[in-house]
């Protein structure tokens, strides 16, 4: 898995594992996701992202959540 610039990049690439995901057990079904996204961040932050962008796009989404723009994507 390599990093993207954003973690929206990264979401995309990860959605590859989805289908894989969605056959897992759903009590280790959190917790695979917690960390694969605390992988991301990493490989983002590894790859030159720094801490203030990612929070950054982490506030936006979180200002999304719930809102016609959410659910069109």
């Amino acid at each position: 898995m390599s990093a993207g610039g954003t973690l929206a990049e990264a979401w995309a690439q990860a959605e590859s594992f989805t289908v894989a995901a969605s056959v897992a057990n759903s009590t280790t079904q959190p917790r695979r996701t917690y960390m694969r996204g605390a992988l991301d961040a990493l490989l983002l932050l590894k790859g030159g992202a720094t801490v203030e962008q990612l929070l950054d796009e982490c506030v936006q989404f979180g200002r999304a959540v719930g809102t016609a723009a959410e659910r069109a994507n």
